[in-house]
């Protein structure tokens, strides 16, 4: 049996969600330390005006992001199952096609988002103070984002042989190649936003090196998969299953996107420059509330995965109850942080007074009730664990699609600026009942099954 396997099948489950997913949330929640000091950096050494210009530049980045993640976590759950089943071969031929994906997948966005650069940014709300600094981010941060994309989808993969602090080591690696090269670019080298751009792509490369690193080393090769080249070929049936579990993290990814566009535009035609910098700013905070909840879910996947393929269905239970505890736990550590103290939180990044003045505001309203969407993480890292992708693609289109972007789009008609703001509560209350819903409604499946309620509820969803 797999050595790395092993441990989602025998370990104490407290023990081992904390051993996988604390990585995890070191990793994610060092990284959203690090876009909040990366934006310091810029706010401090170019200026408000840059802040806005990458946070129109961020959208398309979800979108590639979007794509990895969703190959990633597609064939990491098909691959945990797999791996629980004893199947190490068929887990590493799910590996090179999720390989394979990426790269078309990575070839064809990247090629396109040049072709149409102006254009796209045009669309997602760039207005003409900031357009050429956009424009100058984005030419080479597209660049590096093919080894961006393979580093993402990856560390599903190696998530998905309980190999998380590994995982975590990549992450910091990155990290810390990004802080020690964005100041030395902007302030040392006077790069300006390209500063910023470069030291972005650098890590990225980092991180795609070391990834590989783990799976194709011939000395110190950290993975058990057996890849045997000259028996691989292309699955299509499994490729369309990758991308079928991964369509709900896809689309919550895109959505996001959708909805920052929204944000954007909504902003630019209420408000302005300011707005915008605003939302760039408050955009870092709310990576920092969802990072360490989806720390958790990653920790908690391969575990429920596994168990489900391996028919343990007490230590999927044990699992998923406590991941909801101590994922809910850290929402509201987090969430009362933000309530407590905005205003010093706005003064790392501008001593400006009307910014922060609109930036504390901004924060009280839109991070209300923020620990209520941690719920629906992880109800929706379930499903995907699961292999449910039709009810995991309901659940990540409720919060974006379903409420959020709506509510931009119509509240800003009748309370300008601070409607925008306003949406992002409201549809977190209308996510957090929805998810809760579907969790009532398949109990069986996900807090009591039993292996004749698994089958029937696996035929019917």
């Amino acid at each position: 049996m797999n050595q790395n396997t092993e441990q989602l099948r025998t370990d104490p489950i407290g023990r081992l969600l904390f051993k996988l997913s604390l990585p995890a949330m070191i990793g994610m929640l060092v990284t959203a330390l690090y876009n909040i000091i990366d934006t310091i950096f810029v706010a401090r050494g170019i200026g408000a005006t840059a802040v806005a210009a990458i946070g129109i530049a961020f959208p398309i980045q979800m979108i590639l992001m979007a794509v990895s993640s969703a190959v990633g976590l597609g064939g990491a759950s098909i691959s945990s199952r797999k791996l629980g089943k004893g199947d190490d071969a068929g887990a590493a031929v799910t590996f090179l096609n999720v390989l394979v994906l990426v790269g078309v997948f990575a070839a064809f966005a990247v090629s396109s988002a040049f072709f149409m650069l102006d254009d796209i940014l045009t669309v997602f709300g760039a207005t003409s103070a900031i357009m050429e600094l956009s424009r100058q981010y984005l030419s080479v941060v597209l660049i590096s984002s093919p080894f961006f994309m393979f580093t993402l989808a990856a560390s599903a993969m190696v998530r998905a042989e309980g190999q998380a602090p590994y995982q975590m080591k990549v992450m910091l690696t990155t990290v810390v190649v990004n802080l020690v090269t964005t100041p030395l670019f902007i302030f040392t080298f006077d790069w300006g936003i390209y500063g910023a751009a470069w030291s972005t792509a650098l890590a990225q490369v980092v991180g795609s090196v070391l990834m590989l690193r783990f799976f194709f080393a011939k000395k110190n090769r950290r993975t058990e998969l057996d890849f045997q080249w000259r028996k691989f070929r292309l699955r299509f049936g499994e490729l369309k299953e990758i991308m079928a579990i991964g369509s709900s993290s896809f689309i919550m990814m895109v959505s996001q996107s959708i909805l920052f566009v929204g944000v954007n535009v909504m902003l630019g035609t209420y408000g302005g420059t300011e707005e915008l910098a605003i939302f760039a700013i408050i955009n870092k905070f709310m990576a920092l509330v969802g990072m360490p909840i989806m720390g958790i879910v990653q920790g908690m996947q391969p575990i429920v995965g596994y168990n489900f393929g391996a028919r343990q269905f007490d230590r999927m239970r044990e699992t998923i109850w406590t991941a909801l505890r101590v994922g809910i736990a850290i929402a509201v550590i987090i969430w009362l942080t933000l309530q407590l103290i905005p205003e010093q939180l706005m003064r790392m990044f501008t001593t400006d007074a009307n910014l922060i003045a609109g930036g504390v505001m901004a924060i009280h309203v839109l991070f209300a009730v923020s620990f209520l969407p941690s719920v629906q993480m992880l109800i929706n890292g379930i499903y995907q664990s699961l292999g449910k992708a039709r009810v995991a693609m309901f659940l990540s289109l409720s919060r974006q699609t379903l409420y959020t972007i709506p509510l931009v789009f119509i509240l800003p008609n009748f309370f300008g600026v601070f409607g925008v703001w306003l949406a992002f509560p409201i549809a977190d209350a209308m996510t957090f009942l929805t998810a809760v819903g579907m969790a009532v409604w398949d109990r069986k499946l996900l807090f009591r099954p039993s292996e004749e309620e698994v089958e029937a509820k696996a035929t019917n969803l």
